[in-house]
């Protein structure tokens, strides 16, 4: 990941910070890491820069010698990593950029682009507690896009060695998987084609994080024995603020942790705040913030974060 470099002048009188993306207005990322700032006394703001395209107000906001940073959302991952100076090993390998560090060392100031979207989606499955050591452990990503692409260097990390790829669209499937030419990814076009397999070949699937839209699965298309009698799964859901079919059927079966959308947001931002900042992210106070903001309790499995 990136290394944090010395600011402490300009961090000294306060720096920006910004949500870079479009139809960004209900985002909750200004609530999180502004209440990281005011925790740690930190004399920093985080709003929103709101455009439909990465355009010349963006090259000049990245010029500001006012900026810390970004986080960077759709549909704009893809083109802001032309404008950095060096990319971190995982956003070059996911294809994308969610956060910008700018920061000056030996009185120059360069522009550092990594990717914590495979950060927070990692710490969910984590907090699901499977053991990933059991022969045969599948994980399964829905979809082939960015969140795909994060999903699967997740997996790899975590030392998930199975994995399948499931997508309508076969040819966009197979170049997310030639990412990851030196790992076993199988790619289907439904889930239902997992019920096809033989019999004595059976699926450990105990990982799932779904990376399509919330309104593309219905529940035909999700095969109960999707969820086997595994001992713990875990079901990562990226749809945000939706209660999706296949999260409906995760949550009636025996086992099997869920985390949503918010979850991976608040985790993938405590590694962005950390590269700003070089401090500890007070994540007992971000996450309440966002939470009480939602109505919604803490998950469980960050009950220790919360302490």
């Amino acid at each position: 990941m990136i290394q944090v470099l010395d600011n402490s002048q300009k961090e000294a009188e306060g720096l920006q910070y910004y949500l870079l993306g479009f139809n960004i207005k209900g985002s909750f990322s200004p609530l999180l890491h502004n209440t990281g700032f005011k925790v740690l006394g930190l004399p920093h703001t985080y709003g929103l820069f709101e455009v439909p395209n990465v355009d010349d107000t963006v090259e000049k906001l990245l010029q500001d010698p006012k900026l810390g940073g970004l986080s960077v959302t759709a549909p704009h991952k893809l083109q802001v990593g032309k404008y950095m100076d060096e990319i971190s090993e995982e956003a070059r390998t996911m294809g994308s950029v969610n956060t910008v560090v700018a920061k000056t060392a030996s009185g120059r100031r360069k522009l550092y682009g990594d990717n914590t979207d495979w950060l927070g989606i990692t710490r969910c499955i984590q907090g699901g507690k499977v053991d990933l050591d059991v022969v045969g452990t599948t994980a399964v990503v829905l979809g082939a896009g960015g969140a795909a692409r994060a999903a699967v260097y997740a997996f790899i990390k975590l030392g998930i060695r199975h994995i399948i790829v499931v997508n309508r669209t076969f040819d966009r499937a197979q170049k997310l998987a030639a990412s990851f030419p030196d790992h076993n990814i199988d790619i289907v076009e439904s889930l239902r084609q997992l019920e096809e397999r033989p019999s004595d070949s059976p699926l450990s699937i105990s990982v799932i994080v779904g990376c399509l839209p919330a309104e593309v699965l219905d529940e035909s298309d999700i095969p109960d024995p999707i969820f086997p009698a595994v001992q713990k799964g875990v079901l990562v859901e990226m749809a945000y603020g939706k209660t999706t079919e296949i999260t409906k059927k995760a949550m009636a079966a025996a086992n099997w942790a869920v985390f949503d959308g918010i979850d991976v947001l608040q985790q993938q931002a405590f590694g962005q705040f950390e590269a700003w900042t070089g401090k500890p992210a007070p994540r007992k106070e971000m996450m309440e913030a966002v939470n009480e903001a939602l109505g919604r309790p803490l998950n469980p499995a960050f009950a220790e974060d919360g302490e």
